[in-house]
């Protein structure tokens, strides 16, 4: 179980990224989301829960294990966090790029009460400030693309 906890805490390899890793994971996250892109909603959901789930257990396993709370190498709650986007808009460029610069910038500069949920125990406190940070995305991004789509729809 060891090796499981720790492939998925480093999100298989790129938490190790020799700088950036969090922007290293979110572009691993990538990955998943266009394999699953033409899935059913409840397949991609199933996905995301077990995420969720491994991500926190791997998260909380990686702490203990390493004795640092929130280390920058631990990048499953990332992965999470972008793939949540696209529970709720469709795979495109725009989204991709879009849903990623704005993740990037909320997960960076962690505004309220992103920092606030950072000081949370264990795994749950790794994940839970990205899941914000994602849902502060999604709110940007439908604004985004409700003005994308009027722009360009039309053309």
């Amino acid at each position: 179980m060891h090796k499981l906890y720790m492939m998925v805490a480093l999100g298989f390899g790129s938490g190790k990224a020799p700088f950036a890793p969090g922007t290293f994971g979110t572009l691993a996250a990538i990955i998943p989301v266009l394999i699953t892109a033409q899935m059913p909603y409840i397949s991609k959901a199933a996905i995301f829960a077990v995420m969720l789930i491994l991500g926190t257990v791997a998260s909380q396993y990686h702490g203990v294990y390493t004795g640092e709370k929130d280390a920058s190498e631990v990048v499953i709650d990332e992965i999470a966090a972008y793939y949540m986007i696209f529970l709720f808009f469709p795979v495109n460029v725009f989204t991709i790029v879009v849903g990623f610069i704005l993740f990037r910038i909320f997960d960076i500069t962690k505004p309220y009460p992103i920092k606030k949920l950072e000081k949370l125990e264990g795994g749950v406190g790794v994940m839970v400030d990205d899941l914000m940070a994602g849902l502060y995305s999604m709110i940007c991004l439908a604004f985004l693309y409700i003005c994308y789509i009027m722009l360009f729809a039309h053309a």
